[in-house]
This record gives C-alpha cells, structure tokens and sequence, in this order.
C-alpha cells in the first residue's frame, strides 16, 4: 500500500503539470481552476488542499517550470566533456534551452506566456528562480567570454537577455516552424561571436 505523502507528491505533480499546459495557452487572466481541477481528475475542493488559491499554484507552477528549464540548461552545459570547446559548451546550453522550451509538458511556454503578466507580488516570487536560471547563462557566456568565442563589446547582461529572449521567441512565434534546434544554435552563436 502506497503512504499518503508518495500519493500526495504524485498528485500535486499532476496539478503542476496541468497547470503549466493551462497557463501556457491561456496566461495568467485567463487560467481556470475548473480546467485546472478537470484536466487533473480533480475536484475544484481538492485542488483546494494542495494549493489554496490561484496565486499559490501559479507561484509554484512556475517555480516548477523555471527550476525545470535552468537544471535543463545546466544538466545539457555539465554533459559536455571537460575537453570540449567553450563554443561546444555554448551550442549545449543553447540546445538545453531550446530542449526545455520546445519540450512537451509545456512548463517553459508557461513561464514565457506568464511572466510579464503577473501582478507585482507574485512577480517578485519569481525574482530569486529567475536568478538562478540566469547565473546559468552568465556562467556559460562568462567562460565564452574568457575563451573568446564570446563578444565584449556588450554588456554581458544585456547579451544574456538577448539571448535567452531570442530562444523564448521561438516557443511563441510559431513554435512548429521553429524546431529546426541546429540552425537556430548556429544562428545564435554567429550573433554572439566576436566579429
């Protein structure tokens, strides 16, 4: 007989996955907890007991979906051989990124359809996850830098931005047209190498 934390934890990754489909294709205003409860086989109270309001399971959906796409980016950065190229290590986290993004379960699509849009509270919840999937890219540009696969000539925050904006685009610009991974990693390492 399972405990009830394993059915518990089991039950609040399904809500967590539904949850970043729904707020993937509807934002934050237009999200329903009935479609949320519905598509998790739930009742509207049950999801009640693991989240009390809204805002909580939007708060933890995108924690969830932004500490989903940073260990992506990192875990694609760390399988790279210690050998490999800074550029190597580059086309890596790009493809992480572009893997996290484009992946099924619709987690990073909902950070990207959501995250502008939230009120100013949960906004700030985020700030802190946001930062720690941002030092994986200023690591990562940092290292290009130093090996010199990387521009100077801009700020490495704004590059940073740049970068991580340009691979968000392609998971709302018509994402079907926009799985072609290795053009776009080539795409993106032109515009970030030194001229």
């Amino acid at each position: 007989m399972e405990s009830s934390d394993t059915k518990a934890a089991r039950t609040r990754r399904r809500i967590l996955d539904v949850s970043a489909r729904e707020f993937a294709e509807h934002g934050y205003g237009g999200a329903s907890l009935r479609r949320i409860a519905a598509a998790a086989q739930l009742q509207v109270g049950s999801l009640y007991f693991h989240f009390r309001t809204k805002d909580e399971l939007v708060a933890a959906t995108l924690i969830d979906c932004i500490e989903s796409a940073r260990a992506a980016v990192k875990n694609a950065i760390d399988a790279v051989p210690p050998e490999a190229s800074a550029a190597d290590r580059l086309r890596a986290a790009i493809r992480g990124h572009l893997d996290a993004l484009h992946a099924s379960d619709d987690r990073a699509a909902a950070i990207v359809r959501m995250v502008e849009t939230l009120p100013p509270d949960l906004r700030a919840e985020q700030v802190p996850h946001e930062r720690r999937f941002a030092q994986v890219w200023n690591e990562a540009l940092e290292r290009g830098r130093r090996a010199g696969v990387v521009r100077t000539d801009i700020n490495p925050r704004i590059l940073r931005d740049l970068v991580i904006g340009a691979l968000n685009s392609t998971s709302t610009n018509n994402p079907a047209a926009n799985k072609d991974f290795a053009a776009i990693t080539e795409a993106m390492l032109k515009l970030i190498r030194p001229e």
